[in-house]
Formats: C-alpha cells, sequence, structure tokens
C-alpha cells in the first residue's frame, strides 16, 4: 500500500492534535493513492423505504460498475426510520460490527464521536477533503451549499465530521379540494341544489394522478358556485395566528352544518413532528432552547436552556388546541399513529411533515398542494431537515477510501440532481439547480406533489434552521418533544413534563 509521505503524516498528525487540543489523531485518516488488488467490500447502513432504496440501488450499480474489481458497495437496510437506524447501529457497534458509511442525523453522529475524542467510532473528514488525489478543491467545496455543508462541522469536536446525502424541510400538505369547497359541509348545504351537485360529483375524486387537464377547471367551478353562494370555502393560512383562527373556524363550521358532518372524526392541523413543532415555534418565537459553549464543558446541564416560562407558556398553548381538538401531533396520538393518517382519510385538512414524506400525504379522494408552514413572529424560521453520512473508522485504509469515494460518486451533480428529486428532497451542490433535470422537473409543478416540491423549497432555502450538536443534544430533541405526551396523555402538569424532559436530557449529558 503507497502512503503519504511519513513526514506529512507525522507533520498533519501534530496539527490534528494542536488544532483540537484533545488528542485524537486515529480520527483524522489519510487516504493511500493505490487501490486494493482485489475487491473490498463497503457496508453502507441505511432506513430508507423500499422506493427510496430502489433509487439509491442506482447510484449503488453505477459506482460498483465503476470501481468493479477494487471496492464494492453493499447498501444495508438495518431499520425503517431514522431513531430506529441510530438504535441499531448502537447495538451493532457495541457488537463488534462496525459499517464503512451510515446515513443518519448530526444528533446521532455526536454520540459515535463521543464525549472523547480518542474513542469517537467515526472519522473527521478534513484529510480527505484536502487529498490532492481524491478531495475537493476550494471551488468544489463552494458548490456544496453552505448551510448543509456547514451542518457538517457543527459538533462538539473542530472539523467535518459528516458530508450531506440530500436534504428537506417542513412544509404544510393542505386538502386543496376540500379548501377550494369539494367537501361534506357543502354536500350537505347544497345537497337539494341539483346545479351545485353536478358541479361538485364531477369534482369530487379528482386527484393529480386523474388529471385529464380538467382538474383544475373542475374543482374552480365548485369554488365559484359555493363562494357566491355563501358556501363553504377556505384561504390558505400564512402565520400560525391565522392557522389557528382558521381551525377553530373549520370546527365550528362543521358543528353549524351539523348532521353526519358534525359527527366525524374531525381535527384541521396534523403536525407529524412534536419536537419540530416546539423547536421551530421556539426558534420563531425567540424562547431559549439549547446552546453549546465553553461554560458547557464543566457544567453539560447548561446546555438545555428549555426551563423557562415562554417554553412553558407555549406548551399549555399547544396543549389548549390538542384539548380542543383542532391539532392532532403525533405523541398526542401516542407516538405510534402519523397524523397523515388522519389526512389521507380527511378527518385533516392541513398536515405538516417533511418533505421527504410527500408519498405518504396523498390521496385518491382529493388533490393535495403545498404550503409553506405557518409561522409565528416577524420572521420564518423551517427545520433543516434531511441526512447526512458519517465515515466509521474501519482501521482499514482500503475501506475509507472505497467509502470516500461512494461518497463522491453519490454528491457528485448529475447524480445528486437525480437522487434528490426522485426521493423528494433538495440536492446538495449548487450546480445541481442549474442542470437541465432539475429544470425539466420543476418544469413540472403542478402536475404532482414531486414536482411541486422543490418549487416551495426553493423559496424556503434562505430560513432553514439546526440546533447545535452535543453530547445529550438527541436527547434534549426527543424530550422536548415529549413535552406534549407527558401533559397530555399522561396527565403531568405543564411544570412536571419539564422538569423530566430537562432530567432526562441533563443524564444523557453527563
Amino acid at each position: 500500500m503507497k502512503k503519504k509521505n511519513l513526514l506529512l503524516l507525522a507533520l498533519g498528525a501534530m496539527m490534528s492534535l494542536s488544532a483540537c487540543g484533545n488528542g485524537g489523531a486515529d480520527v483524522d485518516k489519510y487516504l493511500p493513492e493505490d487501490d486494493p488488488t482485489s475487491p473490498v467490500t463497503i457496508t453502507f447502513w441505511h432506513c430508507l423505504g423500499h422506493a427510496k432504496g430502489s433509487n439509491l440501488d442506482k447510484v449503488v450499480t453505477a459506482f460498483n460498475k465503476k470501481y468493479q474489481g477494487k471496492y464494492e458497495v453493499v447498501a444495508d437496510h438495518i431499520a425503517g426510520e431514522y431513531s430506529a437506524l441510530h438504535d441499531a447501529i448502537k447495538t451493532k457497534v457495541s457488537a463488534g460490527e462496525i459499517p464503512a458509511l451510515t446515513m443518519g442525523y448530526p444528533d446521532s453522529f455526536s454520540e459515535y464521536i463521543t464525549k472523547y475524542i480518542d474513542n469517537s467510532k467515526i472519522l473527521r473528514l478534513d484529510n480527505f477533503l484536502k487529498d490532492s488525489n481524491f478531495g475537493y478543491s476550494a471551488t468544489e467545496l463552494e458548490d456544496f451549499v453552505a448551510g448543509y455543508y456547514n451542518e457538517g462541522k457543527n459538533y462538539q469536536f473542530e472539523g467535518v465530521w459528516s458530508m450531506p446525502m440530500y436534504k428537506s424541510t417542513e412544509v404544510m400538505y393542505y386538502n386543496y379540494s376540500y379548501f377550494m369547497g369539494v367537501n361534506d359541509l357543502n354536500a350537505e348545504k347544497f345537497k337539494n341544489d341539483r346545479a351545485f351537485m353536478n358541479l361538485y360529483n364531477t369534482a369530487y375524486g379528482r386527484t393529480f394522478e386523474d388529471d385529464d387537464g380538467s382538474l383544475g377547471e373542475d374543482i374552480q367551478a365548485v369554488y365559484n358556485y359555493a363562494s357566491t353562494h355563501q358556501g363553504y370555502v377556505y384561504t390558505v393560512p400564512t402565520t400560525w395566528d391565522e392557522m389557528v383562527t382558521l381551525a377553530y373556524q373549520m370546527v365550528a363550521d362543521r358543528s353549524a352544518v351539523g348532521g353526519d358532518v358534525a359527527k366525524k372524526t374531525f381535527f384541521p392541523v396534523g403536525y407529524d413532528s412534536d419536537a419540530n413543532l416546539m423547536i421551530s415555534q421556539m426558534a420563531q418565537r425567540g424562547i431559549p432552547y439549547t446552546i453549546n459553549d465553553e461554560a458547557c464543558e464543566s457544567n453539560p446541564a447548561r446546555h438545555f436552556q428549555f426551563v423557562n416560562t415562554q417554553a412553558k407558556e407555549l406548551a399549555a398553548e399547544f396543549i389548549e388546541l390538542l384539548v380542543d381538538k383542532v391539532m392532532i401531533t403525533k405523541g398526542s396520538l401516542g407516538g405510534s399513529t402519523y397524523t397523515n393518517e388522519y389526512f389521507n382519510a380527511s378527518q385533516s385538512v392541513m398536515s405538516i411533515g417533511s418533505t421527504g414524506g410527500s408519498s405518504y400525504n396523498i390521496s385518491s379522494n382529493f388533490a393535495v398542494k403545498l404550503a409553506p408552514v405557518p409561522y409565528s413572529g416577524t420572521t420564518p424560521k423551517y427545520i433543516q431537515q434531511g441526512p447526512s453520512i458519517c465515515f466509521f473508522d474501519n482501521n482499514n485504509d482500503y475501506i475509507h477510501k472505497g467509502a470516500w469515494l461512494f461518497y463522491k460518486e453519490l454528491a457528485a451533480t448529475d447524480m445528486n440532481t437525480a437522487l434528490s428529486l426522485e426521493n423528494s428532497y433538495d440536492p446538495i451542490r449548487n450546480s445541481c439547480y442549474d442542470t437541465d433535470a432539475y429544470k425539466d422537473w420543476i418544469a413540472k409543478a403542478g402536475q404532482g406533489l414531486k414536482y411541486d416540491i422543490p418549487s416551495i423549497t426553493s423559496t424556503l432555502k434562505t430560513n432553514y434552521i439546526t440546533s447545535q450538536v452535543f453530547i445529550g443534544s438527541g436527547t434534549a430533541r426527543t424530550e422536548i418533544g415529549n413535552i406534549l405526551k407527558y401533559v397530555y396523555l399522561e396527565n403531568k402538569t405543564v411544570d412536571q413534563a419539564f422538569e423530566q424532559a430537562y432530567n432526562t436530557s441533563v443524564a444523557a449529558a453527563d
């Protein structure tokens, strides 16, 4: 195996030790200049479902063909969602099974680094990035979307510890048919009006999938009639207060119509992530959540700033919405049921969730459209989501090189554009947005959710937010998301809920 100049290796290690001040030469590996003489297996652990996994397989197939006889990537589905993936990784790694690389979120990766850099299970990537043969030039690094790339630097130790895979955020899926008047309220109100019912029956059940070009016209005709005959039509909210007011109005309207309409299970708003609900609203309202400064090193409890009057008032506000049945969250449903199930069953008409979950927010009974998540305050802020990739220390430079080359294949402009769009995520390179493939995709906006997503997320990127990453940050995210469940389902007081969330978070950070 050809190695870098030994003097350079020694100097690099010394610089690394000096830079972090905590040791950690083992996390700063170098890539070999040569390749193995027989195929080296590169194991990639992921949690993608069938459709998204199939799109990933296209990248794997292309890579294995390109590097046949040298490196072979094996994509291993070991869990069905990110939290389960994190648990599976911890279990497997503790048993001595190590992947070459895995997808996941920074909160999880920070735990693989551990509190002490010498114990890190994953590699710092600065040497890979700067490698003269296989790294990225300064111009190439500038091509990465800054917020996506910089997320990889947001860890408890200096340097780059992860690279972006593709990214997403939250959006509001809404029942376009319902808002435009194709709803059971008008079906009841105008049931003896033949003119309306003819329009309604033509538009009912129309979706993007069966659009022959008349979908918009059919739904618009219902809206025109209902809005001029005092029927029930609604305007998509922009702010949080507008959404809450609208939700209460929708509940009141159903009660006024009465009959089977009033008896039907109905929650206007569904929010799939309790943690995102709390964290994004806290950010928008200027409420402290977590911090990570030097003082936290000697006092880990300092990380957790969320026990404050404003946060408790926010939680109480959300509890009231749950009690009044104008909103549901995954946590308030017990954690095993996603709110999109109510949306798909027309028991909810606004569903807030990840763009990556667009395939779960569709129905054969109504048309769905997208809108930015209604926000509080004067500046919209949206949680930056979507997986990143970290590289495990396999004590084998060829495995490290193969894993890095695979990432470069995945992150290549054309490959990442295709993979991201097909999976309803945003690409990670600025150059991706200038490709014909991307432009052709967004030109199809209005023909289905997967085409609408990049059109809306392109307007949100400048308002993305991320949280500090440190040991215990993942637990804090889980616990802030449990607050509503603790109060709504477990009958704790708001004070008790916050105390439990705080104590659990502090224990994880010690």
